[in-house]
């Protein structure tokens, strides 16, 4: 039996599998991610070459969670909770390889004055992006934040800590749906100084840095 209807089977033991489905392994993506495309009765999905070395029961609860979105389901499975668990302690193993002094200064400061100091440091990298100010990634263990906020220590602090945030919750698995913000995590957030001040910084920022793009004057 394939991965795909194992994992399909195990999600709707009452249905039959009648899908034409692939697996591509690639290394276009970042270390555990994925995607699926749906299209009439053909799924194909695609899963960072990382997958490969991974159990089988785990990479079935990957490709379930895939389909609980495609599908609309809130159903969960033994595998889908196996896939979470994996996904929420990968960071410990993840090569720790990409850094920068100005993030990593910024990392310090807050993990000494918010976290005690506990918090082990991820990858910190720079990304050429205006919406998109900041990001965590829990396969690869790597914090991304906009080089807009480049030698704006105030705001880099700000949106450095919301990404450490994610790195210290991890995210809550319910009925098919993964919450990354939870009610702790929106305390914690709220609880930062001038949160609601920095907010309308950051948004006058990027207004700024989208109509200089729009001349030609962004990256």
């Amino acid at each position: 039996m394939s991965l795909v209807s194992e994992a399909y089977n195990g999600l709707f033991p009452e249905k039959e599998f009648e899908y034409d489905a692939k697996i591509k392994y690639s290394n276009k993506f970042n270390d555990y991610n994925a995607n699926v495309r749906y299209r009439g009765n053909y799924l194909e999905f695609g899963l960072s070459k990382k997958w490969k070395e991974i159990g089988r029961e785990i990479r079935i609860g990957l490709i379930q969670s895939l389909m609980a979105k495609i599908f609309k389901t809130k159903k969960t499975t033994t595998n889908i909770d196996l896939y979470n668990i994996f996904l929420k302690n990968v960071h410990i193993a993840a090569p720790k390889y990409l850094t920068d002094p100005m993030l990593q200064e910024s990392f310090d400061r807050l993990n000494d004055e918010y976290f005690y100091g506990l918090m082990d440091r991820p990858n910190l990298t720079w990304a050429k992006s205006i919406n998109k100010l900041g990001s965590y990634e829990y396969g690869s263990d790597t914090i991304t934040i906009s080089k807009i906020l480049e030698n704006k220590d105030e705001l880099l602090d700000y949106v450095m800590y919301h990404e450490m945030l994610h790195k210290k919750h991890k995210f809550t698995h319910n009925k098919g749906r993964s919450l990354h913000h939870s009610k702790k995590f929106r305390t914690d957030e709220k609880s930062y100084p001038a949160s609601e001040l920095l907010e309308r910084e950051l948004k006058k920022l990027v207004t700024k840095n989208k109509i200089k793009k729009a001349f030609g004057f962004g990256f």
